[in-house]
């Protein structure tokens, strides 16, 4: 019986997990903020979003995180939007975070301290940074971040703000 079940385990289950892959659709999720707002990620439907991963003890996220406020606000008038998931396991970690950075943070951030949405996604390094197009399908995946790589980010978001 253990080995039927553990073929089962070997076999079906990895049927059911979600990676992120290019070309694939997001899976739906939503979660609160830290004022107990609700967001869904269907909530963006119609926009190209960028869904951000992060944890404010990250050396890469912290250097990224002001280019995701830049972004939002290079395009905030086109069907552009920012969506961030934290994964902090104490709030107050991100609350620090968000006060350090000395300016608005224009978008919406979900906290994630048990990595419920982390792992649809199967994220096992930070930043990990998702690039959707107006119809919620996985355009573009980065991870890690440098600030070479800012120019390559725009491309792909003009890229996608065209069609």
């Amino acid at each position: 019986m253990k080995k039927i079940l553990l073929i089962i385990a070997l076999v079906i289950i990895p049927l059911f997990t979600y990676s992120q892959e290019i070309g694939k659709d997001i899976i739906l999720f939503s979660g609160k903020t830290a004022t107990g707002e609700t967001v869904s990620i269907s909530d963006y439907k119609g926009k190209v979003t960028v869904i951000d991963f992060w944890a404010s003890w990250c050396k890469p996220c912290k250097e990224g995180f002001p280019f995701l406020i830049e972004l939002f606000d290079s395009y905030s008038d086109k069907d552009f939007s920012v969506l961030t998931v934290n994964l902090d396991e104490e709030t107050g970690n991100y609350k620090k975070f968000i006060k350090n950075l000395n300016k608005d943070v224009p978008f919406k951030t979900i906290l994630d301290p048990d990595s419920k949405i982390a792992n649809i996604y199967n994220i096992e390094a930070i930043p990990n940074t998702l690039i959707i197009d107006k119809n919620s399908v996985i355009r573009f995946i980065h991870i890690g971040f440098t600030a070479s790589e800012k120019g390559t980010f725009k491309k792909e978001i003009d890229s996608l703000l065209e069609k």
